[in-house]
């Protein structure tokens, strides 16, 4: 009954209002005004002849139910006269801007030399379907803005402007090529397709932040630049470009909050110093390839899975809190190359069992808690012989358990050829032989004194560790000319 009802109640409204359909053809531009009779009844029209900014702008004001507007046999003249929504000149073969704006139209036939719609032309209007004709070399900022029912737009030649789709949120298919402006489609939450992606030479800032259904994105070879939050918020899964050779620069949380991303992978040639928080906030990302030079400040902050020493790579520095919360990372590298960490850079590693700095030759300066939440005695420092005294001499190095090449069951170390010191096992073995001492020192690394060692006859001292769960013991001891002995040694176990 409801159905019925609805379908008299829409029949009586039509007949009300005198819904009809119109074909008018016009000999001067401005003059569609006199070759309708019933303005406010038109609910499909098609014109033939020139127009003008005050037919589109007669259109607009006098034609509240017009849904279906048909150019092909139109023309749009230039306008100059008194002001139309305070514009007093409109450009030739130009859709007018904002004129149109928020008016009932669900279908537009551009004319055949149309070569530019306007600003916000068509925004918030009930479009369903876009299709920019090849004649049409521009699209001004948010000409389809809002349009919330259009679910399909082609715009394969046209340069677009900022935000010319933005906030179409009932949009599933796009076609583009060459350069997708700022806020092309930011906010379109049903985009899931974009053809001619693999032509497009760059890519605005906010571009397609929010479209939540965007999984896949053909990066070309033409690629030159990805904005400041390109893709952030976007359920986009890969953003492979490692080929696209011509990339030189990525922006700041370009990939920002993008909950699916598995992969980033850019090329040598692109620059991401700048690129702060630049895949912050992604939970599966996994593979990671990112140039030399410098991490971002957050760049992989809440990236718990995320593969620590690919995205290093070569890195000469770390930004602040760039792997903050990879809790899944148990092992990682440290390139020749790296020089400086960053505050928090390492926090929360709390999965972190060993670091490999064999290629190191200088101890990497520190920021602030690098390695706040980690648990550093129970770490692994794998170094050189001749880095292992530098890394048990540095503040927030020496708290790993340090540990070089030559390591075996066994850890010796000796001063001026006279006090040796070595662990095997829990058991700390101390020869000071060939020097005469009373006593030696043994303290934690914190300075706290732990026990205090008297040699035997031979200069020999033993003493069991297993009580204490520190790996860095310091040996102190003075000899009888007053000369001062100290020895850092770690325990393997």
């Amino acid at each position: 009954m409801t159905r019925y009802t609805t379908l008299l109640f829409s029949l009586l409204f039509a007949s009300s209002i005198g819904v009809q359909a119109l074909d008018v053809e016009v000999i001067a531009p401005g003059s569609l005004a006199s070759s309708v009779d019933d303005p406010a009844s038109v609910t499909s029209l098609a014109v033939a002849g020139p127009v003008d900014a005050s037919d589109f702008h007669f259109m607009a004001s006098e034609m509240p139910h017009l849904t279906a507007l048909d150019l092909s046999a139109a023309r749009v003249e230039a306008y100059e006269g008194d002001p139309i929504e305070g514009v007093r000149i409109f450009a030739a073969n130009t859709f007018p801007e904002l004129i149109m704006a928020g008016t009932a139209l669900e279908t537009v036939t551009f004319p055949p030399t149309l070569i530019s719609i306007g600003e916000c032309a068509l925004a918030g209007t009930h479009l369903r379907s876009v299709h920019i004709p090849a004649s049409v070399r521009t699209v001004g900022a948010g000409a389809f803005a809002g349009c919330r029912e259009l679910a399909e737009a082609s715009a394969a030649t046209a340069v677009l402007g900022e935000g010319a789709f933005a906030g179409c949120t009932a949009l599933r298919s796009a076609t583009i090529s060459g350069a997708v402006p700022a806020q092309c489609f930011s906010g379109d939450t049903s985009l899931a397709t974009v053809a001619g992606a693999a032509d497009v030479t760059s890519i605005g800032s906010r571009a397609f932040e929010g479209c939540t259904s965007l999984k896949d994105f053909e990066f070309g070879s033409a690629l030159m630049a990805v904005g400041p939050r390109a893709f952030s918020g976007s359920a986009i899964e890969e953003a492979d470009m490692d080929a696209c050779h011509s990339l030189k620069t990525v922006g700041a949380a370009a990939f920002e909050r993008c909950p699916q991303l598995r992969s980033l992978l850019l090329p040598e040639s692109a620059e991401v110093d700048d690129a702060h928080a630049l895949a912050m906030g992604c939970p599966m990302l996994v593979a990671v390839s990112v140039p030399g030079g410098v991490v971002p400040a957050y760049a992989f902050a809440g990236d718990a899975a995320v593969d620590v020493s690919a995205a290093i790579g070569n890195a000469v520095e770390v930004g602040e809190y760039a792997f903050k919360g990879a809790a899944s990372t148990s092992e990682m590298s440290l390139p020749s190359s790296l020089e400086y960490i960053g505050d928090h850079a390492m926090e929360g590693m709390t999965g972190l069992q060993k670091i490999d700095a064999e290629e190191l030759a200088e101890v990497p300066a520190l920021g602030e808690e690098v390695w706040s939440g980690v648990d550093q005695s129970a770490v692994k420092l794998y170094t050189t012989a001749a880095m292992a005294s530098a890394f048990m001499n540095t503040d927030q190095w020496k708290e790993f358990d340090i540990r070089h090449s030559s390591t075996t069951g066994t850890v010796m170390q000796e001063v001026d050829g006279t006090v040796r010191a070595c662990f095997e096992g829990f058991v700390l073995l101390v020869d000071c032989g060939g020097v005469d001492v009373e006593s030696v020192t043994v303290a934690d690394i914190d300075g706290r004194l732990l026990a205090r060692l008297r040699p035997d006859a031979d200069g020999h001292m033993i003493l069991d560790t297993s009580a204490w769960s520190t790996r860095v013991y310091l040996l102190g001891a003075i000899a009888a000319d007053g000369t001062r002995f100290t020895i850092k040694l770690a325990r393997n176990n």
